[in-house]
């Protein structure tokens, strides 16, 4: 497995300084441990950072990973609180992985950076499970999740180890056009790389435009209405309520399972969710 250069971020140090420690145990060098993606060096090839999802300073979430990605890092996402959507918008904001903290061992962080330093993406049961149930719930034609994608992913949600998920995908006879060659390593590094790509696709359509979000923080922080907030954004009450809807509209798609709301309700519920308060 790959030796790695490792940044881990979170503002924990009872969780940051004793995977520090495994890590180094493992043969990899790793950084002393900070609490801001802003406080890590900038990343080189094979570089790994390990971010938390909820940083209390400087960038957190989403933006956090894009931040790190910008600056040459690969990185594993983890949380032990992030729900549906904020793991499919890390996944969308560049991660090569989301480790869930409350389940994940030392050995298992150790092995999902050596494969991340490796160029491979790490797949919990967990996130294959919300990449298929993203898929089925917004699917993007013909273009989307082809069958070894399916394959591998199903195999493991399943928790399948990976001797069976190979297996899987070479029992798997596909259209010319899906097949990668080069060892079975390879086609299923294909496979996670190109399921990962249809997501960050997918969460780009939902994604609130930049006026969008101006209508959001001001209805969904402040509470105004649609006259109020069209003389604080200087456009027409009509507008507002068009931005309003297509907020709706992209909340509800981004939430698959979520009921009916109003679009005061879904302002608010984006509002919280990104953080605009």
């Amino acid at each position: 497995m790959s030796r790695a250069r490792v940044g881990i971020v979170d503002d924990h140090p009872i969780v940051s300084y004793p995977l520090a420690d495994a890590l180094r145990r493992a043969g990899h060098t790793v950084l002393e441990p900070v609490t801001a993606v802003e406080s890590l060096p900038e990343g080189g090839p094979g570089d790994v950072a390990v971010c938390d999802h909820s940083l209390p300073e400087g960038r957190s979430g989403a933006e956090a990973v894009a931040h790190l990605t910008s600056r040459g890092w690969r990185v594993l996402a983890t949380s032990g609180v992030a729900g549906r959507a904020q793991v499919l918008d890390v996944v969308a904001a560049g991660a090569w992985g989301y480790v869930e903290k409350r389940f994940t061992t030392h050995a298992e962080y150790v092995h999902a950076v050596g494969l991340v330093s490796a160029g491979r993406h790490h797949v919990s049961p967990l996130l294959a499970a919300l990449l298929l149930d993203d898929a089925a719930a917004r699917p993007l034609g013909a273009g989307d999740l082809s069958a070894r994608q399916r394959t591998a992913l199903r195999a493991l949600a399943e928790g399948d180890g990976h001797e069976e998920v190979l297996a899987a995908l070479g029992n798997l006879s596909g259209p010319v056009s899906e097949t990668v060659s080069g060892t079975g390593e390879a086609e299923l590094e294909a496979a996670l790389a190109g399921a990962f790509a249809l997501t960050a696709r997918r969460r780009r359509i939902n994604r609130l435009s930049p006026r969008e979000l101006d209508v959001v923080a001001v209805v969904g922080c402040r509470g105004l209405g649609l006259k109020e907030t069209a003389r604080e954004l200087g456009i027409r009450p009509g507008t507002v309520a068009d931005h309003l809807e297509a907020a709706k509209r992209k909340y509800l798609a981004s939430h698959p399972g979520e009921k009916d709301l109003s679009p005061r309700a879904a302002a608010l519920r984006w509002a919280m969710e990104l953080r605009l308060c």
